[in-house]
């Protein structure tokens, strides 16, 4: 129980964190699309999409390997942690650099190919954040990798207002960005090394062992990169550079309502992993009180983004970017799904079967990319939009057929249902108080608690989950500080 209720602290801590981030997350993009405009807004969005395709191909799965590795019995957290490290620092900069040198054979504008330069930076430092959330998240000290992810992006933020007021074009707002991400780098760095005394190590044998491991991880990885920035990507080949700005906050604000679902089902991780080793009815239980709150989240996700989608795009980015509102509700649903489909992956690599993971995505980009290449060229960024959907169904579909291949079960879908119900209702309630003149957000706050009470009333917020959250207190670990 202890632990259970741990596990509701650092996810409170977690919920919390991401909240803040999200938010000077989207105070940076209201800055920087107001500064930038449509068109080097898509220059910042186009240097970042391919960065992101190229880190990927070095990840090698080593989150997940790390975190499943560190959550063993009897491991030795700190020889997991440092030879992890070092294998990500040696693969995504060999792999960057050879991108950014690849980038100037493309057609890309000049802008773009100096721009991925700052890029591959930036993204040597994000992935080795990511890395330490492993860390933390074997500990369940979740809570201390958000203070870096707040300070970084605040620093971010600082940086790129005070640019904002010199006329800077994308160049200097990428390395605002890098200004961040390097600053919340080394605060992460600092408070893991606290919990586990780590050195940055080159165990070959075990490197040997992560690579084997992490490989299938690693493929669907890169399935799942191609299936989430394949449309933004294909986007800049096909349209100008306006098309991937307008299209450039509906795929961020999916990328922010993603990460906090993928923080979850992390946090997941140990009690997945514990289920396996205690039995099928723990493991059950653990995936589904998981899947009931992804299902409430994606459900929430729609109300948030879909019903008032021009206010939105208008309030965080200006009315230029308002012609974006029907990719938003469109992505939207991709939200929701996402949500789900995350949860199952850790569950799967919990499982120890991580060829159905990449077997599973393999299949979703085979379908992503055939929407993709489609519907972008003529329908523009709705088709990237409708490709996402398209992505993400596929990806669900085939981690529900790799849960029963792996000998589970699938989950009950009970609670899930009454969160679509909750969902409906308060949609309708949204949209008729909006043609009784109420003001959108209004409508939308009322909107929300319409949603919350009918959640509550069928109860469709796992009873275990909400115990946890109310009996919250600190818990303290051994060799953690």
């Amino acid at each position: 129980m202890s632990r259970l209720r741990a596990l509701a602290a650092n996810m409170a801590a977690v919920v919390s964190g991401k909240a803040m981030t999200a938010i000077v997350g989207l105070m940076t993009i209201m800055v920087l699309t107001r500064h930038l405009g449509p068109t080097e807004f898509g220059y910042y969005r186009t240097v970042l999409t391919y960065c992101a395709f190229a880190a990927v191909l070095a990840d090698c799965g080593l989150y997940m390997i790390t975190l499943r590795e560190m959550s063993r019995a009897g491991a030795d957290p700190a020889r997991v942690a440092g030879n992890a490290l070092a294998l990500r620092f040696v693969s995504t900069g060999s792999v960057l650099l050879a991108a950014a040198a690849v980038a100037w054979t493309t057609p890309y504008d000049p802008v773009v190919k100096w721009g991925v330069l700052i890029g591959a930076a930036i993204y040597t430092c994000l992935q080795a954040s990511d890395f330490f959330i492993a860390v933390f998240q074997s500990v369940l000290k979740q809570g201390r990798n958000a203070v870096a992810e707040v300070v970084g992006a605040l620093a971010t933020l600082a940086a790129v207002w005070m640019l904002a007021t010199t006329h800077a074009g994308a160049l200097p707002m990428l390395a605002a960005t890098l200004l961040g991400v390097s600053l919340a780098l080394a605060i992460s760095w600092r408070l893991a090394r606290r919990l586990v005394p780590f050195r940055l190590s080159f165990d070959r044998p075990l490197w040997r062992q992560f690579l084997v491991a992490g490989l299938p991880l690693a493929g669907a990885q890169i399935l799942g990169m191609a299936m989430l920035r394949g449309d933004a990507l294909l986007l800049s080949l096909y349209q100008p550079a306006v098309a991937v700005g307008l299209y450039g906050v509906p795929a961020k604000l999916f990328e922010l309502a993603t990460s906090i679902p993928y923080q979850f089902a992390g946090l997941m991780m140990p009690a997945l992993a514990a289920g396996v080793r205690n039995g099928r009815e723990e493991f059950a239980g653990a995936l589904g009180n998981a899947l009931d709150v992804g299902a409430i989240y994606g459900v929430g996700a729609i109300l948030a983004l879909a019903m008032f989608a021009p206010q939105i795009l208008t309030v965080l980015a200006g009315a230029q970017f308002a012609a974006g509102a029907p990719a938003l509700v469109i992505i939207a649903f991709a939200v929701a799904l996402a949500a789900l489909t995350h949860i199952l992956r850790f569950a799967l690599v919990a499982l120890e079967k991580p060829r159905f993971v990449l077997a599973s995505d393999a299949a979703a980009c085979v379908f992503a990319f055939v929407a993709y290449f489609a519907l972008i060229p003529k329908f523009s960024l709705i088709g990237a939009a409708i490709g996402t959907v398209v992505a993400e169904v596929c990806a669900l579909v085939g981690m529900l057929r790799a849960l029963q291949r792996a000998g589970r079960s699938l989950p009950s879908f009970k609670n899930p249902a009454k969160a679509v119900f909750s969902g409906a209702v308060a949609a309708a309630a949204m949209l008729l108080l909006v043609r009784l003149d109420l003001h959108w957000f209004a409508a939308l706050m009322m909107g929300a608690a319409i949603y919350v009470g009918g959640l509550a009333l069928t109860r469709a917020i796992p009873r275990d989950l909400v115990l946890n959250v109310l009996r919250r207190r600190r818990v303290a670990y051994p060799g953690s500080a």
